[in-house]
């Protein structure tokens, strides 16, 4: 009787239960189930929840102010269970010269770069950056649950040099691993002459690591004071996105507002139909919105629900989940938007 060759072609190849082709051939229908269950896209304003988001802007900009303003007014709103400001740029003073007004949150933590090294002396390193990169490190391998939270690090040059394509690569799988623990960044990076070299990359690298990307370009009064800024999309991988958002602030009062008209030409007859939709028909699911609204126009399920979800970001709708996290739609008020605390600041 002959045997055959342990390599003979006539004889099945024995494949290991973990195997690279075992997972392709035989959990396909599995792998595609979890990608169709992956949650929507979620905007706070112009911030991509759960995604790295970068503000880019020259120097005097206005990007820490507009910043702080956004992620103050979001947490007030309620789209972030907690907020992390670590400023590792600015001086300590720079909190009382612009931010003492506005209302503190006690979900709201401001940590100025003195406080850090001061407050944070467990973690491991001997320079800012070392400990700065602890700090994400331990969030990264501690998170909490049924928690959403807010990172804001300012800036990405007191992180790591960016033109260390090495480190730089090293510093965005960090920030994979945050969102991937269900964390929200968003990273202020100052726009220099280099940018306009042929030669510099790093904002290439930049650019390509960002889930959304924001130019800040400022807007100042006739006394050259900003009071609001022009965001410009440099990036967005979702189509759940605006192309512009124009953010107004006041400091001596601690007040922000968003710019409503923001939206694209053909996406605001269905704003109009969503709010008067649920006008008359509060507390609506989004599969009964969607039924509603596609007789009215020719764009279709997928634009509608981005339309739904830009109207949560500007804070014209509120969101809630339902039974087995159906979205349930309102209006928004003042009295169901708003929420009060304290802002904790680490002193």
């Amino acid at each position: 009787m002959d045997v055959k060759g342990e390599g003979d072609p006539a004889l099945p190849k024995a494949e290991s239960p973990n195997g690279t082709k075992y997972i392709i051939t035989q959990e396909t229908d599995e792998m595609i189930d979890e990608l169709e269950k992956v949650p929507e896209v979620e905007l706070a304003g112009p911030i991509e929840k759960q995604s790295i988001n970068i503000f880019v802007g020259q120097s005097g900009s206005g990007k820490s102010l507009t910043t702080f303003c956004v992620a103050w007014f979001e947490t007030k709103k309620g789209n972030f269970t907690h907020t992390v400001y670590l400023n590792l740029d600015d001086p300590p003073n720079t909190y009382k010269d612009r931010y003492m007004n506005f209302e503190r949150l006690r979900n709201f933590t401001y940590i100025a770069k003195t406080q850090f090294k001061k407050r944070f002396k467990h973690l491991k390193g001997k320079t800012l950056k070392e400990k700065a990169w602890s700090f994400l490190e331990d969030l990264a391998n501690d998170p909490l649950e049924n928690e959403d939270w807010l990172i804001i690090l300012d800036n990405l040059q007191k992180l790591c040099d960016y033109n260390n394509f090495q480190e730089l690569t090293q510093f965005f799988d960090l920030c994979d691993r945050l969102t991937e623990a269900k964390y929200t960044l968003l990273i202020i990076h100052h726009k220099s002459s280099k940018f306009e070299s042929p030669n510099f990359k790093g904002l290439s690298l930049i650019k390509d690591n960002a889930d959304v990307m924001w130019e800040v370009v400022p807007i100042r009064n006739k006394s050259g004071i900003i009071r609001s800024v022009k965001l410009t999309k440099m990036k967005a991988r979702s189509i759940t996105s605006y192309d512009n958002f124009i953010i107004s602030f006041d400091t001596d009062q601690g007040t922000v507002s968003y710019d409503q008209n923001v939206l694209f030409e053909d996406e605001l007859p269905i704003k109009d139909a969503i709010i008067n939709f649920l006008t008359t028909n509060p507390n609506s699911n989004q599969g009964n919105i969607i039924q509603a609204i596609k007789p009215l126009t020719s764009i279709g399920e997928k634009r509608i629900r981005v339309v739904l979800e830009k109207l949560v970001g500007l804070h014209e709708l509120t969101v809630t989940k339902g039974l087995r996290h159906t979205k349930i739609y309102n209006i928004a008020s003042e009295k169901s938007s708003s929420q009060n605390g304290n802002l904790n600041t680490t002193t």
